[in-house]
């Protein structure tokens, strides 16, 4: 009888063990320190800043223009610096049309009625204005130049008010704009960087091969 009931006990025990393994969560993965490495297949990460400053191969080099630059000096200092590194560079020259502002201005056909106008500005209290001398301008009576197309239309409404044909117009400049192309190794690095953050205003990107 105490056999019995000890088979019982044992059996019971078994069964209770078993219960306990079958409901029980499975043990947490030990961690691996070392990532798993990419498919190499992946295409790589790209920088945003870095769009658009590539170039295509060409026998193992690449050719980048960096521009506009403002002044002689500033196309000097990029050749300089580039020189050690490139395989070649090059220069030019662009030009461009930009706003100067609004320009008040009296037109006059000859001296001798632009002379004739000045002096009756300067009866009316009128005297900041100057005679235009030369160029395609010249005799034209200059009363003043405006960054605000508002300031300009205030003031030839003024000149307007005492009499003289005010004329308003845009005041543009034809500007020389430079840049430096250089070509360079597939696998090598240049200081454009350097060049660009000391440029106002210029960008550097890849380009046909020269």
């Amino acid at each position: 009888m105490i056999w019995r009931s000890l088979l019982i006990v044992l059996l019971m025990a078994n069964l209770l063990v078993l219960v306990l393994f079958a409901f029980s969560e499975p043990p947490a993965p030990v961690e691996n320190d070392e990532p798993t490495p990419l498919d190499p297949s992946l295409p790589s990460l790209e920088l945003v800043s870095e769009l658009g400053q590539q170039a295509t191969a060409v026998n193992d080099e690449l050719c980048f223009t960096i521009g506009p630059l403002t002044s002689q000096m500033m196309l000097d200092n990029a050749k300089d610096r580039l020189r050690p590194f490139a395989h070649e560079i090059r220069s030019r020259q662009t030009t461009a049309d930009i706003d100067r502002g609004w320009w008040v201005y009296l037109p006059a056909d000859s001296r001798s009625q632009a002379i004739g106008l000045t002096r009756q500005l300067a009866d009316q209290g009128i005297e900041d204005f100057f005679v235009v001398t030369s160029g395609e301008r010249e005799n034209t009576i200059s009363l003043g130049l405006f960054e605000a197309l508002d300031n300009a239309r205030n003031h030839r409404a003024e000149i307007r008010s005492q009499g003289f044909d005010a004329q308003l117009r845009v005041r543009r400049e034809s500007i020389t704009h430079y840049w430096v192309d250089y070509r360079i190794g597939a696998d090598e690095r240049s200081p454009w960087r350097f060049i660009v953050r000391a440029s106002p205003g210029a960008t550097h990107r890849g380009i046909p091969c020269f």
